[in-house]
């Protein structure tokens, strides 16, 4: 129920900003201002109350609570904070305050005061976020990394009466909330839910639920269990409650009577798909007593668009509202900020769960500046320093023991492995001599296979695409790379990399001497198999270093030329290496390796007029200095739902390799790549799905990405130190001893002495079995219907597959399976009987 907290939804904003006369709030006393710290307090009459540590990520519906986490940036906070001094380093605090989606109005407010309260004491700096139940923010939800507990009881009232039904969702933190009554219209078939009785927990498995998230519930229903002396643990999948052994299944129907089960596809998340690349930026003001707000752009955003002395919102839509108060603000409008935001909220007429942020000029979390294509910070570093290893003496293994600096540099080894290149021209793909490794050309689509050793074998596989290549040899390239994958037995990584686009790698395989060129290699070479080159053209020089250097064809004309690069002009048997007046020694060696032994180095402001003429004459270029100032963004991991092809991110905060889980396929965003994770258990659909995935992210971001950034997979045990750098501590071993939910399940259900009947009650059956529990389940009246008055998703021809495992054992009297055996004829001929033909 959430009347109480929809009637009066902005009274915590009337609260914000009233005055309070009497001495600071007790509970921030102890807080100092240079110390980490994780508190959390509840909310008691006008006044908060701490909870003791042991009940941190325990919450209760009817309640409101602040919670304040003090960190150093860019370093993990929550239950496991330890407070500690830091001196001569600026911390990072953040103030949440959580609404019980039951919580009243008066608590509501307070808590909404309070942060404001806090804020002030710590100088007005903090980053304050509103957040409401079951829509909370991954930042408070990567506080508890055991997962937080929604319970639902009477004020003042801690006694527990059974029976209680839970419903948990959630993959990397899992969510335990109580449901409000004990109903099947509370079930679903994505849903997982928890049965409580004194005598037994019923954990129930809806047939279209998350695989990683029955893992984390289990660990829950384990919980529940253990908490209740002699209390015994039963497994129930959708559709098979009818299986369960005599006793499980009285019980089970004393609270839940099975004569009334109906169970519906989950079609609710189709009012929570919203579009996350919609973003505006609105300036807040308020002269003479009137506030105004004014749409300045859509997005792409632009930090310089940020006014020190004014205040903004960031409008995400659903996903979000941010306000950035700007350090030279007018106070008022500094103090009304988060109570506009909300009226900002409610003008739009947005969801009242819609998360409301306010940040800070010079204190930005970085899920606001990630808004930004670029941000630059004062405080910070701008540009990437080079690594001060010498990458060119590293091998494999070296790299491999040294993740960290793989992953800076995205450098595997030093190139020395073995080189396989196809050039793909549909419908064949001819290997390329070793001579002409690293050329390539526009029009084309190429294939490399690089094998290196470290204690094994590993292979990793590439493919090119030229920007002008053709949608058939696209689709050669993808049938070829099947091709080469069904040959190997396990491939580490496989990239889909775009024309200008190459990573490091990629480019340190071919010693910095990759070139493009552009059309079609065959124009140069009839028979296709040793392709020549263009017999003159210009190329630009890009990089200092092999693992940054190529070289790429442009127009010869003048009009080409940068004042930033190094560019070779090849014209018969002459080469000339132009060097821009920007341009250092590291460029110019790099551009030799372009050149035969013969060749003349031509400086900008120094050329002769003969070399003008090359080029079809003096014209004017560009000739501005190129700067490239801003601040790395961090690197991000995303674990991902697809709902009927749809698919839905969860950001994890202060990631870890115990977040990637073999059931799921992942993300990480490491800005200038895309990195695809493929769990070993992940399904077949979502490994198809999951290219589509990584583009629908970037088309999705709302700092306007670029598509053609590399695209690389990886699978589980087998990445390449590039991607494991990422996390903090990386175990080889890690999964060895993983248990798979069904695993976990068989050994639950062969502990239960004398209950083996109804072990594998929907678990671990056959094929054909696996694929019927797979459709979209609804009651026997509904699928009697006439056809026109069918769900959408039903076929008519095929009702019989959207019944459960029980009604169709009632209808036809045999499962699935048997049916299924059955000739064809027979088949029509029983479905006629039982009305569903």
């Amino acid at each position: 129920m959430r009347s109480s907290n929809h009637r009066n939804v902005f009274l915590d904003d009337l609260c914000i900003n009233g005055s309070n006369n009497s001495s600071t709030e007790a509970a921030f006393r102890k807080i100092q201002k240079q110390w980490t710290a994780f508190l959390i307090w509840r909310v008691e009459d006008m006044t908060l109350t701490a909870l003791p540590k042991e009940q941190y990520g325990v919450f209760n519906s009817e309640e409101a609570y602040v919670i304040f986490s003090a960190a150093q940036i860019g370093q993990p906070a929550g239950v496991e904070t330890v407070p500690r001094e830091v001196k001569n380093e600026k911390l990072e605090y953040h103030v949440h305050f959580w609404l019980g989606a039951d919580t009243t109005p008066n608590k509501s407010g307070v808590a909404a005061f309070k942060t404001v309260e806090l804020d002030s004491i710590l100088n007005g700096v903090v980053t304050q976020h509103r957040e409401s139940q079951d829509y909370e923010s991954a930042r408070f939800k990567s506080y508890f990394k055991n997962g937080i507990r929604i319970l639902k009881y009477q004020s003042n009232d801690t006694t527990i009466s059974f029976p209680r039904l839970f419903r948990v969702r959630g993959k990397t933190c899992p969510v335990l909330t109580e449901m409000g009554g004990i109903s099947w219209s509370l079930f679903n078939s994505s849903y997982i839910l928890i049965l409580q009785t004194n005598k037994y927990v019923f954990f129930w498995v809806g047939r279209s639920s998350n695989a990683s998230e029955r893992v984390r519930a289990l660990e829950i229903a384990k919980e529940l269990n253990s908490s209740v002396a002699g209390s015994e643990l039963v497994i129930i999948n959708d559709g098979y409650e009818k299986t369960l052994a005599d006793d499980h299944k009285k019980e089970f129907n004393k609270v839940m009577p099975l004569d009334k089960r109906v169970i519906l596809p989950d079609t609710s998340h189709q009012e929570n798909l919203a579009n996350t690349s919609y973003i505006r930026l609105y300036k807040c003001s308020d002269n003479d007593g009137k506030y105004r707000v004014t749409e300045i752009r859509d997005g792409p955003l632009k930090q310089e668009d940020l006014d020190l002395e004014s205040v903004f919102i960031v409008d995400q839509g659903t996903n979000g509202i941010w306000i950035w108060v700007g350090s030279k603000a007018p106070e008022k409008e500094k103090t009304v900020a988060l109570r506009n935001a909300r009226g900002f909220v409610k003008k739009k007429k947005y969801p009242s769960y819609t998360k409301v942020t306010r940040v800070v000029a010079d204190y930005e979390p970085y899920e606001f500046k990630m808004l930004f294509p670029y941000w630059n910070d004062n405080t910070k570093t701008k540009t990437k320093a080079k690594p001060t290893i010498l990458i060119h003496k590293f091998d494999a293994q070296a790299m491999e023991d040294r993740p960290a600096l793989a992953a800076e540099t995205q450098l595997i080894d030093n190139g020395s492995g073995r080189v396989t290149v196809w050039r793909i021209d549909s419908p064949r793909a001819t290997e390329i001599t070793y001579d002409r490794h690293g050329y390539f050309f526009s029009g084309d689509c190429y294939i490399v296979l690089y094998t290196y050793n470290t204690k094994k074998e590993n292979h990793l596989l590439y493919y090119w695409l030229g920007t002008h290549a053709t949608q058939e040899d696209l689709d050669c390239t993808i049938r070829k790379l099947s091709e080469i994958e069904a040959e190997l037995e396990r491939i580490g990584l496989q990239a889909r990399i775009i024309q200008g686009y190459e990573p490091a790698h990629f480019l340190q395989i071919f010693r910095g001497k990759m070139t493009i060129f552009q059309g079609k290699g065959s124009m140069f070479d009839a028979n296709g198999k040793n392709t020549k080159l263009p017999s003159q053209y210009l190329i630009k020089v890009y990089g200092t270093t092999k693992y940054e250097s190529k070289a790429e064809q442009v127009p010869m004309k003048c009009s080409y030329l940068n004042s930033n690069y190094c560019f070779v002009l090849v014209r018969g048997k002459n080469s000339y290496i132009w060097c821009g007046q920007y341009s250092n020694g590291d460029h110019r060696e790099m551009a030799k390796a372009f050149v035969k032994k013969e060749f003349e180095i031509v400086l900008e402001g120094k050329e002769k007029q003969e070399f003008f003429d090359l080029l079809g004459g003096k014209s004017n270029y560009d000739t501005t200095l190129m700067k490239n100032e801003f601040e790395p963004k961090q690197v991000r991991l995303f674990c991902y739902s697809n709902i009927n092809g749809t698919f839905l991110m969860e950001e994890i905060h202060q990631f870890a390799q115990k977040n990637l889980i073999p059931e799921d396929i992942m993300l990480l965003d490491a800005n200038e790549a895309l990195y695809i994770w493929i769990g070993n258990l992940s399904s077949k659909e979502d490994q198809k799905l999951s290219l589509k995935l990584a583009i629908d992210y970037l088309q999705m971001d709302p700092s306007g990405r670029d598509m053609n950034i590399p695209i690389m997979h990886v699978r589980q045990s087998e990445e390449p130190p590039t991607f494991t750098g990422f996390f903090p501590t990386w175990n080889k071993k890690f999964w060895k001893h993983y248990k798979t939910f069904s695993r976990q399940i068989r050994d639950i259900e062969s502990s239960h002495n004398g209950h083996d009947q109804h072990i594998n009650n929907g678990i671990g059956h056959s094929k054909v079995e696996g694929e019927f529990d797979q459709y979209d389940k609804y009651p026997l009246e509904v699928l009697l219907a006439p056809n026109e008055n069918l769900p959408a998703r039903v076929d008519p021809l095929k009702k019989e597959l959207h019944l459960t495992h029980d009604d169709f054992l009632s209808v036809f009297e045999m499962n699935y399976k048997e049916f299924q055996e059955l000739p064809k004829w027979k088949q029509q001929e029983i479905k006629k009987k039982v009305k569903l033909f």
